[in-house]
């Protein structure tokens, strides 16, 4: 994950955790075929979230008072899920 997004090394925590999380949603052969998150949840993981570690994203930017013709977004990179909520994190 790491070499392909090109982000810095500092970052390895982050796609080793990303890892994590997607290898808990992958079948596996000692689970008879199902997910980590199946046997745990005892329903199928929802995929439609997922998103490419490392591309580039856009996050809107709620800061008050800016004039008409300012940026609305700030870029970013996508490094990873929230734990916390339902959300991405971003750098």
């Amino acid at each position: 994950l790491l070499i392909e997004s090109g982000l810095p090394p500092s970052f390895w925590a982050e796609a080793v955790n990303t890892a994590n999380y997607l290898r808990n949603l992958c079948p596996s052969n000692a689970l008879h075929g199902k997910t980590p998150y199946e046997i745990w949840k005892g329903k199928k993981p929802n995929i439609n979230h997922l998103r490419i570690f490392g591309t580039k994203v856009y996050c809107l930017d709620r800061t008050p008072g800016k004039e008409k013709l300012e940026p609305r977004s700030r870029e970013g990179r996508f490094v990873g899920y929230s734990d916390k909520c339902k959300g991405y994190r971003i750098w």
